[in-house]
């Protein structure tokens, strides 16, 4: 008898708790992965118009999920979970940009200089000047004259060749450990 009444017991508080734990509110943050502010609708759906828009990393109170992937918020109005996260995200950061070749640079030149690349056996050069350069050799960021300028060297600066390429070293700086691309004709033979 004792054993049936603390079965009971338990079946009921586990009930009860399943009930509270259904209605709880509790809060997550807006996180956009762009940083922009997070739409609320009138529904649970991107069929439904926006009727707010919440500020990244603000805390927003959910009273429930509705339908897959879609938060209430009290009664005003609805959020695509997956543009939340339950932790304060900070301020927004956004991405570094990717470093890229000048416009004019075709994509196939590259390739065609990319298909010459024969890794090596790491050894040190060092660096010379042109009569054009005025003193320095460059650093790219790609095999190209065209891609952007990763940095200007002085003549006589040592780098650690980890490649080459047709006309063109991949290069490692030894103390920044920073790799890019140096013409063979900034090259002391």
């Amino acid at each position: 008898m004792r054993k049936r009444i603390l079965i009971s017991v338990m079946a009921l508080v586990l009930l009860l708790a399943i009930a509270v734990t259904a209605s709880a509110d509790y809060v997550v943050f807006s996180h956009c992965g762009n940083g922009k502010p997070l739409n609320v609708r009138q529904g649970p759906g991107k069929e439904y118009p926006v009727v707010d828009r919440i500020a990244y990393g603000q805390q927003i109170w959910v009273i429930g999920e509705t339908s897959p992937g879609w938060l209430q918020l009290n009664d005003y109005g609805y959020v695509q979970a997956s543009l939340t996260c339950v932790y304060d995200p900070g301020p927004y950061v956004p991405p570094a940009p990717k470093p890229t070749t000048a416009p004019s640079q075709k994509k196939s030149d590259l390739e065609k200089v990319y298909a010459t690349a024969r890794t090596v056996e790491p050894y040190l050069i060092t660096l010379k000047a042109t009569a054009r350069s005025k003193g320095v050799a460059n650093v790219r960021w790609a095999p190209s004259k065209a891609s952007k300028l990763m940095k200007a060297y002085p003549a006589g600066t040592q780098l650690r060749v980890i490649a080459e390429l047709d006309k063109w070293f991949q290069v490692e700086d030894p103390m920044t450990n920073q790799v890019g691309f140096v013409n063979t004709a900034y090259v002391e033979k």
